[in-house]
Parts: structure tokens; C-alpha cells; sequence
């Protein structure tokens, strides 16, 4: 099984040309919408059916018997990293070292220059553009504390109790046509996450019809095609 990464319009291509189904970051849902939307066009352009590759969605989740609990937890990832850490994890990501960057800037002049210095945009800035705006200038303090809720997923986490997130899975797969699913991560600390998502949401998803009971195929591939009852 071939799964293939990438939003930018080469990723987007190179999913269309080899991908079973494609890895799909933790972004709004516009821009969740707007990438199923290209994947489908790059794959109907190549003869394809866009209804056979799914997109799995990066999804990392904080869920709790109670809303007041889940978010709770999820406050813990903002003691997560001091700023050094979020400097060196957004460089890491974008190839690009945040350590020069001015007491004050505009996002777009940001971009250009990591576009010249033949780094990536994509993911973090890319992002922050769509939500505060390209021309919006910001200073350092403010961008690394950004940065920071990026790089815990802060704002991304579906946060809530089992009712509340499955409601968001459900919103986010049928707003990106019905195809694929989710790639539930953890948030705070394992394995609690982890039990958590087994113990609160899957129940609630199969009490949906949203998730399977069983598995009726030896192979990954073949299961994740399944769209099949129960």
C-alpha cells in the first residue's frame, strides 16, 4: 500500500500519479477542502477515479468522559517547549533557520525570503497566512508563541468528550467527500491518548455506524478499500 504526503501542488501530482490513499495535514477545513478538491481534479486529469483515493487526515484528538476535562489537558501542551525548542522545531520543518528573523516582519516578506533561500513554505507559515493574513506584520515574540501552539497541534487538537469528537470527524469526512478517514494522534502523554480513543471514541463511532466491527480482509490494502456493513 502506497500512502503519499504532501499539499503543495507537487504533492498533490505525485499523490494523483501513485498513492492508494493520501497523508493529509492537521489544517483548517478550507484548506482541508481545497486539497481534496486539487487531488480530485489531478486525478481525474490522469484518468483516474478521485473516488477510489481516500485522503487520511492528521488528526491528533485530547478526549475525556467530560469537556472540562479534555480541555484541561490540552492546556498542557502549551508548557510543552520554551521558545529556543520552537525555534529549532519550526527550522527543522521548513529547512529554513528562524533564528535570524527580525524583531518585526511581515509574513509575506518571510516567505519570499524562504523561497529564496530554496526552503519550504508549506505547513506552519503557509497556515498562519491563510488565518492572520500575508501582509500582517507580526514580531518575533508573537510568531514563536504561534509557532508554539503549532508545534503542540494546539489548535488543531479535536478536543472534547466523545460525542464532541466524533462530531468533528464527521464534519471534517463528509465537508472532504466521504473518502478515507483519520490518523488519530496523541496529544498530551501516552498511552493514555491512546486508551482513550479505544475506550470513549470508538464506541461511539460504531454506535454511529461510523467505524467497523470487524476486518474481513488479510491484507491493509484491501481493508482500507472495504466501504462495506458491518
Amino acid at each position: 500500500m502506497l500512502v503519499q504526503a504532501g499539499g503543495s501542488p507537487r504533492g498533490i501530482r505525485a499523490s494523483a500519479y501513485v498513492a492508494d490513499v493520501v497523508f493529509g495535514a492537521d489544517m483548517p477545513l478550507a484548506m482541508q477542502v481545497r486539497q481534496r478538491k486539487l487531488l480530485d481534479e489531478a486525478l481525474a486529469g490522469l484518468g483516474k477515479y478521485p473516488a477510489e483515493v481516500g485522503i487520511l487526515w492528521q488528526t491528533p484528538i485530547c478526549i475525556a468522559e467530560t469537556e472540562r476535562e479534555a480541555l484541561a489537558r490540552r492546556d498542557q501542551l502549551l508548557g510543552f517547549y520554551p521558545p529556543e525548542a520552537v525555534g529549532a522545531y519550526l527550522s527543522y520543518n521548513c529547512g529554513y533557520d528562524f533564528a535570524k528573523l527580525p524583531e518585526s516582519f511581515t509574513l509575506r516578506k518571510l516567505h519570499d525570503e524562504i523561497i529564496a533561500s530554496q526552503a519550504s513554505p508549506m505547513g506552519f507559515l503557509h497556515e498562519l497566512s491563510a488565518e492572520i493574513g500575508a501582509e500582517t506584520r507580526i514580531t518575533r515574540k508573537e510568531f514563536l508563541e504561534y509557532g508554539l501552539r503549532d508545534a503542540t497541534n494546539y489548535d488543531a487538537t479535536v478536543t472534547g468528550t466523545p460525542a464532541q469528537v466524533a462530531d468533528r470527524l464527521e464534519e471534517v469526512f463528509e465537508a472532504t467527500g466521504s473518502r478515507g478517514g483519520f490518523m488519530l494522534g496523541h496529544a498530551v502523554a501516552m498511552p493514555l491518548d491512546l486508551i482513550g480513543i479505544a475506550d470513549l471514541l470508538v464506541p461511539e463511532l460504531q454506535r454511529r455506524g461510523r467505524f467497523r466491527r470487524e476486518y474481513r480482509y488479510r491484507t491493509l490494502k484491501d481493508n482500507m478499500r472495504d466501504n462495506g456493513p458491518d
